[in-house]
């Protein structure tokens, strides 16, 4: 079934064989997920079952709604945006139903009610598009079309996988005594089998507890079955994200799967949900199984793998108006090497901090990336495993000799304090020309602590968020970040060079192996080239040639 409306009136529901397409030749043409439906109609196109139409522009409204601060689902959006309580009940109702043997009855309300879809779709449009710049709208079609292009497969090697990942959950759950009897994860039976051997069960297994872990580190290795139940539903989530990419896998060897414009409030892309989010792949072999190994260039091709270098240090200072801190990074092959002689802990006459000295380096490091968004002794020392005397050091030394993000994080305050007291909703302005907004800021209380709360959508909803200065730093910093690589991800597709995938700050290309070489060149001088926005911004990209992906 296909439903069509347009802004003059016409209305079309039915099958997609009696719908004129050629009505919509030169047009802009909407979809509330343009993922699918255009990904479909081209999909059509070449099985020959419709007719292939030159369209003006097809945008996505559900894009549309996330990049405007509404949830992503048209149900939830229209909800929001025209206070409507739309029913899902004639689509549930639908499920395992073939159109000919509904009744005539049913047949009409799912008409009437694909039909509705479309017009909300175009009411969406019609009340939002002029919050959506046209650069956003350039952002979201060529994601779209990065996404449609699929990401080659090495389909021996996945199977393979597979057979491992199996016969090591069998393994997992053949060392759990009470497999077969009980939930493999049930913590009643834990606790018993700790009692059977006369351990005290930890309170968490938690990965994120550290006495949890702990306690694992302890006894795991003793005991095959602890280390077989801490093991099991890793191994499972494995084997998911293996079946995933399986599942998504067209005959033609490349795995079709999701890249989410806008998937935060920040506008930060993210992954398309499910069991496998192609942003968040695990960089090394686990269980046997290395899943960026999966995607491979195909004979005769290679993989052009670039990213930006530091990005969100470089963004932070901008931000905070630190020019002499961005002169010394741009005067520098080594960015750390330039923190290091700002915080007073190297020389620059005594050589390269990386061959000399690389454990001050990775001090450094942990430093500029653990201080930048307001971390405490308390937390950086968490974060790095470091006695909590020194993490005061590092703390204080960081404040102090970048003085300007800490003056950073004030100025934020005092803007959220002054936007409560006025109720005058927190907004954000970044360089591109985009804002990051927050809405209307409220007080909450937790723990006897007092702090400034926002709702903003993440991945489709609307969540609580509690503001300070440091925790916006890191959204400025980040979204200015993505406004930054997205820019370069337009340049890079106007300049000829076809992306497959892009993580963070990273972009994947395909091409001919006689090519690689200069279009890893040519990627790395367009990374490197700041937008023409934000001129004064020093940028960096190095990147790699690569049969298999990997980082």
């Amino acid at each position: 079934m296909v439903s069509v409306v347009g802004d003059n009136g016409y209305e079309f529901v039915g099958h997609p064989k009696d719908f004129e397409w050629g009505l919509l030749e030169g047009n802009r043409v909407l979809s509330h997920n343009a993922s699918f439906d255009e990904t479909l109609y081209f999909f059509g196109v070449e099985k020959g079952w419709w007719p292939k139409v030159d369209f003006a522009e097809w945008h996505c409204t559900a894009d549309m709604a996330a990049a405007c601060g509404l949830p992503r689902s048209l149900k939830n959006a229209t909800a929001e945006a025209f206070d409507l309580d739309i029913s899902k009940t004639t689509r549930d109702n639908m499920a395992a139903k073939r159109w000919e043997n509904m009744p005539e009855e049913f047949q009409k309300e799912v008409s009437d009610y694909a039909l509705k879809d479309s017009v909300l779709c175009l009411e969406l449009w019609q009340k939002y598009q002029e919050q959506w710049p046209d650069r956003e709208k350039l952002i979201s079609l060529t994601n779209r079309r990065i996404i449609q292009r699929g990401l080659p497969m090495d389909a021996a090697l996945l199977k393979e996988q597979l057979e491992t990942i199996n016969q090591r959950l069998f393994e997992a759950e053949s060392a759990i005594p009470w497999a077969g009897e009980k939930p493999l994860l049930s913590r009643a039976a834990f606790d018993e089998e700790c009692h059977n051997h006369g351990l005290e069960p930890p309170k968490s297994l938690a990965q994120n507890d550290v006495d949890a872990q702990e306690w694992l580190r302890q006894f795991g290795h003793k005991y095959k079955w602890v280390e077989a139940v801490t093991n099991w539903r890793r191994i499972n989530a494995l084997k998911k994200k293996l079946e995933a990419f399986d599942y998504a896998t067209l005959p033609d060897g490349r795995y079709y799967g999701g890249l989410m414009y806008w998937g935060g409030h920040t506008g930060r892309f993210s992954g398309s949900g499910g069991n496998l989010n192609l942003q968040n792949l695990p960089r090394d072999e686990m269980f046997g199984v290395n899943l960026r190994h999966m995607i491979c260039a195909p004979k005769g091709k290679k993989l052009v793998v670039a990213d930006l270098s530091q990005i969100e240090v470089r963004t932070l200072c901008w931000l905070a108006g630190d020019r002499d801190t961005l002169d010394e990074i741009e005067n520098t092959e080594d960015i750390y090497e330039a923190f290091a002689i700002r915080m007073g802990l190297w020389a620059k006459d005594r050589g390269s901090l990386k061959e000399k000295a690389p454990k001050l380096r990775h001090k450094v490091k942990a430093i500029v990336l653990g201080c930048g968004y307001g971390a405490g002794a308390t937390k950086f020392s968490e974060m790095y495993s470091m006695p909590i005397d020194e993490a005061k050091g590092a703390v204080d030394l960081y404040r102090d000799r970048l003085y300007a993000i800490p003056k950073l994080w004030r100025r934020i305050n005092n803007k959220l304090r002054q936007c409560y007291n006025t109720r005058v909703p927190y907004d954000e302005p970044l360089p591109s020309g985009r804002t990051i907004n927050y809405g209307r800021i409220k007080l909450v209380k937790q723990n006897d602590q007092i702090s400034h709360q926002a709702i903003v959508s993440r991945n489709g909803k609307r969540l609580p968020m509690k503001l300070w200065g440091g925790v916006v730093a890191e959204n400025l910093s980040q979204g200015l970040a993505r406004d930054i690589f997205s820019d370069m991800i337009v340049r890079l597709e106007e300049d000829g060079i076809n992306l497959i995938f892009h993580v963070h700050d990273e972009v994947v290309i395909e091409c001919d192996e006689n090519e690689a070489e200069s279009i890893l060149e040519r990627t790395i001088e367009i990374m490197s080239t700041p937008p023409t926005w934000i001129p004064d911004i020093p940028l960096a990209a190095e990147g790699q040639m690569l049969t298999r992906y990997q980082k």
